[in-house]
């Protein structure tokens, strides 16, 4: 490792030593044995905050400025480290208490391993445990959220690759800066739209809120109230409101009747599905995750239906969130009239949209996801199923990113 490390100024690209230096820390890292740690180093790892005190305050203690191990860990590294795994469950353990001391003691929290890693550069790659509020805390202490290691990454960028919504969470409320490119040229920008429709879902709402811009069901929250913690129940006019209770929907109207806009030809357009199986429907965020051994969620099973038509009774038409996603290949849509493949949140509904079928409609949809969808790949509307051979989809009202 110092070899690639002291032959390189600057940020190391994959391609000239980055690789083989990250495999070369990851083995050695895997093997590191916390019992060799010496006493103080081995205290904050298991998170033992009283002989913590106890060695600060009488002297004994190194300066907790400093590093430990050939990887040059700081102190508040380590307690990242033990609380990720599994030394929260040792006895007097305490690592929210430990990392708080040692902040106030002055260890610093943006000290960089031999490779740059901050302490929250290692709690965004492994969220396990305690770790996301020992994130909050280093962020509370000031932490940089968009620190540059080595290979020119910022923590957020791990968070994207492990998917953990939490983590992406707090980042983002902390300002990460999607824009700043790594040593090979990869911002979070490029990133965020191919980690997965909750990533997607948290990242784009942030941005909103930084912004100003504001999308409807953006978040599960009461319009009215703010309340989130009870069941809420859409707008039957406009499909893209919702509130915790009637009173709730009442008090809001003179302000929601300004924007409450019906399905209408204006607004709407109707299609006929095709439910053509397509096989198992996988997410690609997943699987690439599975193959890099990251573990992912077990999904319902009726996530991977590659068609599927709910049963709609005559004259009561379904009402529903759905997504759609136009032809991508990976790096943008394609412009050609292959299917766009359409489905709700439970999978009740999984369908395909084809050209042939839907000329007109197709292309005003493909148009609305292509200028307002993320990355003009996916967007999320309003719809109403009516049969089993009609769909009709709002696409005046382009919500804000789902979970799905």
């Amino acid at each position: 490792m110092l070899t690639i490390l002291d032959g390189t100024t600057g940020f190391i690209k994959t391609d000239e030593g980055g690789q083989r230096l990250r495999d070369l820390y990851r083995a050695g890292d895997v093997r590191q044995d916390p019992n060799m740690y010496r006493q103080f180093a081995l205290e904050c790892f298991l998170g033992q905050v009283a002989k913590i005190k106890r060695a600060v305050e009488t002297g004994q203690a190194p300066d907790i400025t400093g590093s430990e191990t050939p990887y040059k860990f700081g102190y508040c590294t380590l307690v990242i480290a033990g609380g990720q795994r599994g030394a929260e469950n040792c006895p007097g353990a305490d690592h929210a208490a430990t990392l708080k001391f040692l902040i106030d003691s002055g260890a610093p929290v943006d000290s960089g391993d031999v490779v740059g890693l901050t302490a929250l550069h290692h709690a965004a790659q492994n969220p396990a445990g305690p770790t996301v509020t020992l994130a909050r805390m280093l962020l509370d202490a000031r932490a940089n959220v968009n620190f540059q290691n080595r290979y020119g990454e910022v923590p957020i960028l791990s968070a994207f690759q492990l998917g953990d919504v939490r983590m992406v969470e707090l980042l983002m409320e902390f300002g990460a800066d999607l824009s700043v490119p790594d040593a090979d040229g990869t911002t979070g920008d490029s990133m965020f739209v191919n980690t997965g429709p909750t990533v997607t879902a948290a990242v784009t709402k942030w941005l909103r809120k930084r912004s100003g811009e504001q999308r409807p069901l953006d978040g599960k929250t009461c319009a009215k109230c703010g309340k989130t913690d009870s069941p809420l129940k859409i707008c039957s006019k406009c499909h893209a409101i919702k509130y915790c209770s009637p009173g709730c929907q009442r008090a809001d109207w003179r302000q929601h009747k300004l924007t409450c806009t019906p399905f209408d030809t204006v607004t709407s357009v109707t299609v006929r599905p095709s439910y053509k199986d397509l096989g198992m429907l996988m997410s690609p965020a997943d699987l690439t995750r599975r193959a890099c051994g990251i573990s992912t969620a077990q999904r319902p099973s009726a996530h991977n239906r590659g068609a599927h038509a709910p049963h709609v009774r005559p004259g009561q038409p379904k009402a529903m969130v759905i997504k759609v996603q136009v032809p991508y290949t990976g790096r943008g849509p394609t412009l050609g009239g292959g299917s766009m493949l359409v489905y709700d949140k439970k999978r009740e509904l999984v369908c395909n949209l084809e050209a042939r079928e839907n000329a007109e409609a197709y292309m005003r949809i493909a148009k609305t996801v292509w200028e307002k969808g993320v990355g003009g790949a996916k967007a999320y509307f309003p719809a109403e199923l009516k049969s089993k051979d009609e769909l009709v989809i709002k696409v005046g009202e382009v919500l804000a990113e789902q979970p799905f």
